[in-house]
């Protein structure tokens, strides 16, 4: 829950005041339901969810009060739990969850280029730590005659994505350090063009 609630609270954050619809084709244009294993179909209801919790504000609804046709935006409470979730996601390296880091990654300019280094580098550090613990968990499971050997594989698969994040997030943070990117309180690095955002307004019929 927490990736997609980011997700959802980041797209609003970046575009609001923005429609439900709108938002819906924003996510979708990321492939969420990919790497995120975000149901399309659950957009309107997570964004309604988060607005029944304080964190979004509804501004107006459509005849029929259809979700599509609702615009939110944070609320203050809404601003907290995203960064907080932000930060979770950056700071901690779950091997499990990688759609966590994905997720950061869509929303890291909204942090500053002294602590997106900082994350980066701590995790490293957990990164280099789960290295050097991965022989001796190997050594556990082929001493525990009630483990079948074959639980080998399922720790090395996960060990060499380990591996190749670590050689990437110390690429990453590499790039940050030698300025590429924008960060908070600097000039954006990428802007999109009008004829772009002014397709992505534009609603769909609602029809007869």
């Amino acid at each position: 829950m927490s990736t997609t609630r980011l997700l959802l609270l980041g797209v609003v954050r970046i575009f609001q005041p923005a429609y439900g619809y709108q938002l819906r084709r924003e996510l979708l244009s990321w492939e969420v339901q990919h790497w995120a294993n975000i149901n399309p179909g659950s957009i309107y209801t997570g964004l309604r969810t988060l607005a029944k919790h304080g964190l979004l504000q509804e501004l107006e609804e459509g005849a029929g009060h259809k979700p599509g046709r609702t615009s939110y935006k944070l609320t203050a409470d809404g601003e907290k739990e995203y960064f907080a979730l932000l930060r979770q996601a950056l700071w901690t390296v779950e091997g499990f969850r990688p759609d966590r880091m994905q997720a950061a990654l869509s929303f890291l300019w909204s942090l500053r280029r002294d602590e997106v280094v900082a994350a980066l580098e701590s995790r490293i550090t957990q990164l280099e730590q789960r290295a050097k613990a991965q022989p001796f968990n190997e050594r556990q499971i082929l001493q525990d005659p009630g483990t079948p050997n074959h639980v080998l594989e399922m720790l090395r698969i996960s060990d060499a994505r380990d591996r190749g994040e670590l050689e990437w997030t110390r690429a990453f943070r590499d790039r940050v350090l030698a300025g590429d990117y924008g960060f908070a309180g600097e000039p954006p690095d990428w802007t999109p063009d009008p004829n772009v955002a002014a397709h992505w307004r534009t609603l769909p019929d609602e029809g007869p």
